[in-house]
């Protein structure tokens, strides 16, 4: 069965919340920086290190990251200086920690200049040294990045750039506030293989005031023109009631819900058409990319940095609203900059939030990641990690399967579940089935 925008929609409904991590609504207060000390201090190497650096030169409206607009360069080096106590104070099992990712998000990473950036490595080395073929990437603003900062970068052995594109389109890019020239995409893509980079990725986001088929088809045609390895598709978001900014966005100019649905699907049309294989929920890559070779392979995973290829690496979060995800314990740093300071500064508590997984937990956490990034669920994997019976255990989640299995949606084997190809555009409802908090809280739409 051909998808439709009308069919995919009829399903629309809140999700799981066990897709990569436990939403917010759901995390508990009771892990503070002492449980968090204690589990880092337990972590087994490798390890990979997110560290957010929230500075923009501008606002964009349509931005869900939490990020600062900053005009003055000095405010790099107060962070720096914070963030340095911050890897000073981190109790490791060794001074210095194998790592096999790094990952600088934002914000914009390359909002800091050439000494800030250079400074920011230096601290990272100090206690994390990256092993042989180990990840470091950054996610990059094209127009605030320049090709001193990629020549930068590349020096410190900067493996893959992500590059926020969101749209090409002049009128679109006038109504989300975003400045933007295409060439400057280019150059960025350009400069990072011309140093051996690989993995390149460009954002893009659909749902966007002013995004038509017509329009969208050009903004697909620019893109596809610089030639990235991998896409990352994302659904805009329009929650002014939690981002105030969005409330520049005229709500008259966003596309209704089914010609936004209807753009997702012409990107996967126009990708696949292109060479593209789809990855996951909202991710494409090139036939011989590390994530399409890992998604064909059943072995895709994924974290708070997105797809990956490596699901036993511990998650080091450094920075301002920061989240490390290790065995057990997820906990998130103050999301506001001038309380993560103060916290930071005086020594007093950093961690704002974070979850104890229970063995439940992590159970139906592996089920659903199995079913957001392979699209199947093998029983006898996941009956010999956590040593339960699995038919037994979710006897009532496949029985609730059956409508789903009825559509055409999902198929129970003996030895696996399975979802379909026309079940993929809708797999968190199939993982909905193995979430036992839907009540806890608000949560995205499944579509």
């Amino acid at each position: 069965m051909k998808p439709t925008p009308e069919l995919l929609l009829a399903h629309d409904r809140p999700g799981p919340r066990y897709t990569s991590y436990p939403t917010v609504p759901s995390w508990t207060t009771d892990v503070d920086d002492t449980v968090l000390a204690t589990a880092l201090a337990g972590v087994q190497a490798p390890v990979a290190v997110y560290v957010h650096v929230p500075f923009c030169r501008e606002q964009c409206w349509f931005c869900g990251c939490n990020q600062v607009v900053s005009g003055r360069q000095s405010a790099g080096d107060r962070y720096l200086d914070a963030l340095q106590k911050q890897l000073d104070a981190l109790v490791l099992p060794t001074p210095v920690m194998d790592t096999a990712r790094i990952h600088l998000g934002g914000g914009t990473p390359t909002w800091l200049d050439l000494r800030q950036l250079e400074r920011l490595y230096d601290l990272l080395f100090a206690r994390f040294r990256p092993i042989d073929g180990a990840e470091l990437s950054v996610e990059l603003d094209p127009d605030v990045t320049s090709d001193e900062q990629m020549d930068l970068l590349a020096d410190r052995g900067v493996t893959r750039i992500s590059v926020g594109v969101q749209s090409t389109d002049p009128v679109v890019l006038q109504a989300i506030h975003r400045p933007q020239e295409t060439g400057r995409v280019q150059r960025c893509l350009e400069k990072a293989r011309d140093h051996g980079m690989r993995g390149l990725n460009v954002d893009l986001i659909y749902g966007l005031p002013h995004q038509t088929r017509e329009r969208f088809a050009q903004t697909l045609r620019d893109v596809l023109a610089v030639s990235p390895d991998r896409f990352a598709v994302y659904s805009y978001a329009h929650v002014p009631w939690l981002k105030r900014h969005q409330a520049h966005i005229d709500t008259e100019a966003l596309p209704g819900p089914i010609d936004k649905m209807a753009l997702f699907l012409q990107v996967e049309e126009t990708l696949h058409e292109a060479g593209f294989d789809s990855v996951g929920m909202d991710h494409f890559a090139l036939p011989d990319d590390e994530l399409a070779i890992a998604s064909r392979q059943g072995t895709l995973h994924r974290n708070f940095m997105g797809y990956t290829t490596r699901s036993d690496l511990p998650l080091i979060g450094l920075g301002v609203s920061a989240i490390s995800e290790l065995d057990d314990v997820y906990a998130q740093q103050l999301p506001h900059l001038g309380a993560w300071y103060r916290a930071v500064e005086d020594g007093s508590r950093v961690v704002e939030r974070g979850i104890r997984l229970s063995a439940e937990d992590r159970l139906r956490k592996d089920v659903i990641a199995s079913l957001m990034c392979n699209f199947r669920v093998r029983k006898g994997e996941i009956a010999a990690r956590h040593g339960v019976d699995f038919d037994a255990h979710f006897a009532s989640a496949l029985a609730s399967l059956a409508p789903l299995v009825d559509e055409g949606l999902a198929e129970l084997h003996p030895d696996r579940v399975e979802v379909t190809p026309l079940g993929r555009y809708l797999v968190r409802n199939v993982a909905m089935a193995f979430d036992d908090r839907l009540g806890d809280g608000r949560f995205s739409r499944t579509v």
